[in-house]
């Protein structure tokens, strides 16, 4: 089946139909979009119209305990609290922001690159019969269950692919367990429906609507494209059973760690945890609002000198986790990182710091060792994002597929590691790929031939399996007692790149070719991760620091201060030294 004229009707977010229809565009050979037909946003179901307005409140909820006027005065708020951080930012430009996107930006990227659009209440309206009867397409893409005519169901010359989502029931409770996702063929002329592919995703102890929803539609777009793709050359049962195959590769690791849990009987998702009381927070805004950072932040802009910040964290997950942050919290984190801060990958971070010219304040997003979960959670809002991941994996769990040592060590069993496949499948659709060793290695031992072993062999084993050069390392642990003089030069003489976790920002101009680039903490917390992306916290730490030196130098003056030899400023990243 040669399917190249191609064309989707969208019951789902405008966001996610461009997406859909532009992976089309890509990974199918000889694809030429005939166009969207694109039901109104207030028509779609619920779910989507909260993920387009970038809320993870649940309808009922908001509209039982929030009047009209208690939403007015949050929206205020924020947008007052949005502008305070712009301006204490320098009032930089060049940022993208986490704009809505509408259905009219739909329309705006259709046209610009030459896709006619539609948008229809009813998809079985006499003028969206006419329209795609007009475009002449060869295969039809439905996003999102809806019953179709006769008629429109006789215009592809190839059939239909339907995307069809819904809640799955516990046996004999009214308890929702999970989604369903099917992926149906439906060929031209025929009554009988195909069912391609079929899998159930269990909801998970913190799931709420909208991270559940990204999920799903993350594997649904998957297996979607998967069929478009086979449709081109095979037959239905040839499609079927590859699509299985592939199933079997790609998901079934993941799925098989999940224990569902019913919707009725799931703990409230617990909000991100912050490392210091409020108290403290409220007095270290006072410093972010402070004339010194306000007007450090003006002359970054003005000299397009800002720093890059290249963030830590390690697993998005919707399960129990020490390590963990779940997907709304995490997307909503995305979103206002966005609205503040250009994120890059770290490829173009490092090209940035080169270029010697940061016009505006940039993050990098990083994940260490290489937890499963990451493939559809961490995925599913980078993809709905579309901000750019970088993952450091340890080879070998991923290599045996058994739980991290440091995990079975804090009594945490079932985070599987993700797969080869999976790293495969991901690298090839943009994310970046480093080495963390093979066992997750604590790299403070000075074992030369260990520290080979181990941070050579891992780039090996990497760039076996994608096939292309691995330029990256970050240390396990990531301080300077992990990383002795040994271990650095190794990673100096392998990399292109390596990574710590000591803090700090990264300016260009401090370090020739920035080899070591320095990472901060992701912290779950939107008002602890913006004290620490503006480096607030280094600046306490720093005075406090001082004020222990003066007073050890006042209890025994004349005397050298051990305080002195342990200060590190905060005015410029610290460096390592490596001896010869």
């Amino acid at each position: 089946m040669n399917a190249h004229r191609i064309l989707l009707l969208s019951n789902v977010r405008p966001s996610r139909a461009w997406k859909v229809v532009n992976r089309i565009a890509r990974e199918l050979a000889g694809a030429e979009v005939r166009g969207i037909v694109q039901r109104p946003l207030q028509k779609l179901p619920v779910e989507q119209q909260w993920i387009a307005a970038g809320r993870t409140d649940r309808p009922a909820l908001a509209v039982r305990l929030l009047s009209r006027a208690n939403l007015w005065l949050q929206t205020v708020l924020k947008r007052l609290m949005h502008f305070a951080l712009w301006w204490v930012h320098g009032i930089p430009g060049n940022l993208p922001g986490a704009t809505q996107f509408t259905i009219g930006e739909l329309a705006k990227k259709c046209g610009q690159v030459g896709w006619p659009f539609l948008l229809a209440e009813n998809l079985n309206d006499a003028r969206v019969v006419e329209f795609v009867r007009q475009q002449k397409p060869e295969l039809a893409i439905l996003l999102g269950h809806l019953p179709l005519s006769p008629e429109l169901l006789a215009v592809p010359a190839r059939g239909w692919i339907r995307v069809c989502q819904s809640a799955v029931e516990r046996d004999g409770t009214n308890a929702e367990e999970g989604h369903e996702i099917k992926i149906e063929y439906l060929a031209r002329d025929s009554d009988t429906v195909f069912t391609m592919a079929r899998l159930t995703l269990p909801f998970e102890a913190y799931d709420g609507l909208a991270g559940s929803t990204l999920k799903a539609d993350l594997i649904a777009d998957d297996l979607l494209v998967e069929t478009a793709v086979g449709l081109q050359t095979g037959s239905q049962a040839e499609v079927c059973k590859a699509v299985a195959e592939w199933l079997q590769r790609i998901f079934l690791p993941y799925l098989r760690q999940l224990r569902p849990v019913p919707i009725k009987t799931r703990p409230d998702t617990p909000r991100p945890s912050r490392f210091r009381p409020s108290w403290k927070l409220c007095l270290d805004t006072l410093l972010l609002c402070s004339p010194f950072v306000v007007g450090r932040n003006w002359y970054r802009r003005w000299c397009a000198r800002y720093p890059v910040l290249i963030l830590t964290h390690h697993l998005v997950s919707d399960r129990p986790h020490r390590l963990a942050i779940s997907t709304e919290f995490f997307w909503q984190q995305v979103l206002f990182l966005q609205r503040h801060y250009r994120i890059v990958s770290l490829s173009e971070a490092v090209e940035l710091l080169a270029s010697r010219e940061v016009q505006a304040p940039t993050v990098v997003l990083t994940f260490d060792d290489g937890y499963g979960d990451n493939f559809v959670s961490l995925r599913a809002v980078a993809e709905e994002t579309g901000v750019p991941v970088a993952l450091f994996i340890a080879t070998q769990p991923v290599q045996t597929h058994q739980e991290f040592q440091h995990d079975l060590a804090a009594g945490i069993r079932g985070a599987l590691p993700l797969t080869w496949d999976q790293i495969r499948y991901w690298s090839l659709r943009g994310a970046e790929f480093g080495s963390h060793t093979r066992t997750h290695f604590d790299c403070g031992s000075t074992d030369r031939t260990t520290l080979e072993q181990e941070m050579i062999g891992s780039r090996n084993d990497l760039e076996s399996h994608l096939a292309k050069p691995v330029e990256f390392f970050a240390f396990p642990f990531g301080k300077y007692e992990n990383m002795s003089s040994e271990a650095v030069k190794v990673a100096t003489s392998t990399y292109q790149h390596f990574a710590s976790s000591v803090g700090g920002e990264n300016l260009h101009g401090r370090a020739a070719g920035h080899q070591h680039l320095f990472r901060k903490n992701l912290y779950a917390d939107p008002w602890e991760l913006e004290l620490g992306l503006q480096s607030v916290f280094d600046m306490v730490d720093n005075i406090k620091r001082k004020l222990h030196r003066r007073r050890a130098e006042s209890s025994f003056p004349g005397e050298p201060s051990t305080a002195r030899a342990l200060t590190i400023s905060t005015s410029r990243s610290p460096e390592l030294k490596v001896s010869s």
